[in-house]
Formats: C-alpha cells, structure tokens, sequence
C-alpha cells in the first residue's frame, strides 16, 4: 500500500493548505501560465512550484533540445528536425505535470 500511494504522490500534484489533488489538465493549464505562484482552484490560496520540481520541469522541456547535436551529426534536413522535435517538445509539455511538486512557500533555486 505504501508504494501506491508513494506514486500517487508523485503523479498527482496535491495543494499543501488544503489537500486537494490537481488534476492533469489543471496542473499542464497552470505551468503553462508561466507565473512563479499558482492559484489553488479548490482553497484560492497561493501554492509554489518547489525548487526540486522547476528543476526537474525545466531540463524535462529542453529535452528537444538535446536532439539537435543528433540532427546535425546525422546531416538531417531542417523537415526531418522539426517532425523529430515538435512531437519531443509536445510530449515534455505533456509529461511536465508528473514533476510539478508544490509548496506553500516561494523556495529559492539556489
């Protein structure tokens, strides 16, 4: 029992004031604002992304980006790089909110 809920925990984002689990949608529509603070939909109160969390976010969305050294060394045409990184770039958008780790405190990076 111990494990499921471990992965729960890191699937699901949960509001540290009042416990409600963010859903999906929720969590990919509130990354995607680019704001430092996120309004909890349940209690309104401010939650943060934690510095663990934006760490990990930001290299899941430069994924892509590491194609390129690939697409160069293998002389690919500027088509075959897009059609090998927009479908990257969407699938770390997608999977960004199975990072997103949230605290009521603004938490510096360093």
């Amino acid at each position: 029992m111990d494990g499921e809920k471990g992965w729960e925990e890191f699937v699901v984002p949960i509001c540290q004031n009042c416990g409600t689990k963010w859903s999906w949608f929720s969590s990919i529509k509130k990354l995607l604002t680019f704001r430092k603070s996120m309004k909890c939909s349940h209690c309104g109160k401010i939650q943060y992304q934690s510095a663990s969390s934006r760490n990990t976010t930001s290299l899941v969305i430069l994924f892509p980006l590491i194609t390129i050294p690939i697409t160069v060394l293998f002389d690919l045409s500027l088509i075959s790089i897009f059609l090998l990184d927009i479908p990257l770039f969407f699938l770390s958008l997608l999977i960004m909110p199975l990072f997103l780790k949230l605290t009521d405190k603004d938490e510096p990076l360093w």
